[in-house]
């Protein structure tokens, strides 16, 4: 009987062996345990790491797409940042803007800028009018420059403003001694008239000035803190240094040939209203399609297209 109930405790489902007794558990069984075991971690293990791997590859892909949405975003930025605010729109700048004609006002009694004005217009009428008009610190420092300036001495507004004014002429102790002279005789009258004198480009080309008010600038209690000049005309100067093409300033400070814009013989009397009438469509078709080139095709006073139509607008003018 005892043999009996040892086998059935043995063999019995659910049934636990007698205290004292530890179940025997076959040795291959184990075996094939351990085996297992080592293959689920192996499994677990490279599970692992193809996630790794994958995650890395998802990774590098979005650090990729993320430079080259970067390099997009500086090309689209680019034209951007060239188109952005004109150096007229500063506030600094509208300031003395606005100092340079109520300054000029003052020294001579006339203005400097044609027809009633509105402050806010001020400072982009005098940026784009048909004059050369430049001013500097009381340090001799550049402080101003508007279209016709910037192009006539070939530089940007950022490299214009804060270059001293004796680099607007030639290194030469007679130019500049006549130029500081100049400036000096300006500081006491308050104002000089048809000023003519030798001026160098950034390129190294020469124009002499011709007609030019200089004027300074003061403050309330009179002391000097700048001063400025106009003028309307100038004539590029050969390696010789004789006199070569004669220049003047169109509306937004376009640099044009003297010819081109010289006023047309008077017209014949008895000229018809019909005459007078297609002569002044011309002209403003002619300004038409000078807004067109600059608004639609963007481009600006310094390229060749936009020379060529304001020339044309200014024998229409000159034939009206």
């Amino acid at each position: 009987a005892a043999s009996a109930v040892g086998l059935i405790s043995r063999v019995a489902p659910g049934v636990s062996p007698r205290p004292g007794r530890t179940a025997s558990v076959p040795a291959g069984r184990g075996a094939l345990q351990v085996v297992a075991a080592k293959k689920k971690s192996k499994r677990d293990q490279e599970r692992k790491a193809a996630k790794r791997a994958e995650a890395k590859e998802l990774n590098a892909r979005f650090a990729a797409a993320k430079e080259d949405a970067g390099d997009e975003a500086e090309k689209d930025a680019a034209p951007a940042a060239k188109s952005g605010p004109a150096p007229y729109e500063g506030t600094g700048t509208v300031m003395q803007s606005l100092t340079i004609c109520g300054s000029f006002k003052e020294k001579t009694g006339d203005k400097l800028l044609d027809g009633t004005v509105m402050v806010q217009e001020a400072a982009e009428r005098l940026f784009n009018a048909p004059f050369v008009c430049a001013s500097h610190d009381a340090e001799d420092v550049f402080n101003y420059g508007n279209q016709a300036a910037l192009s006539l001495w070939g530089l940007p507004w950022d490299e214009f403003v804060g270059m001293p004014s004796t680099k607007s002429a030639q290194d030469d102790d007679g130019i500049q001694s006549e130029r500081r002279e100049l400036l000096d005789k300006a500081a006491e009258s308050g104002v000089i008239r048809d000023y003519s004198g030798v001026r160098q480009a950034s390129d190294g080309r020469k124009f002499k000035v011709d007609g030019a008010i200089v004027w300074t600038i003061t403050n309330k209690d009179g002391e000097k803190t700048g001063q400025a000049v106009r003028f309307d005309s100038f004539t590029w100067l050969n390696e010789d240094g004789t006199e070569g093409e004669a220049m003047t300033v169109a509306e937004g400070g376009q640099l044009v040939p003297a010819k081109a814009a010289a006023p047309a013989d008077e017209p014949k009397a008895g000229a018809s209203p019909e005459d007078i009438e297609k002569a002044a469509k011309a002209v403003d078709e002619q300004a038409a399609e000078v807004r067109r080139l600059k608004d639609e095709q963007g481009l600006t006073n310094a390229d060749p297209e936009v020379q060529d139509a304001v020339a044309e607008l200014l024998k229409r003018k000159s034939a009206l």
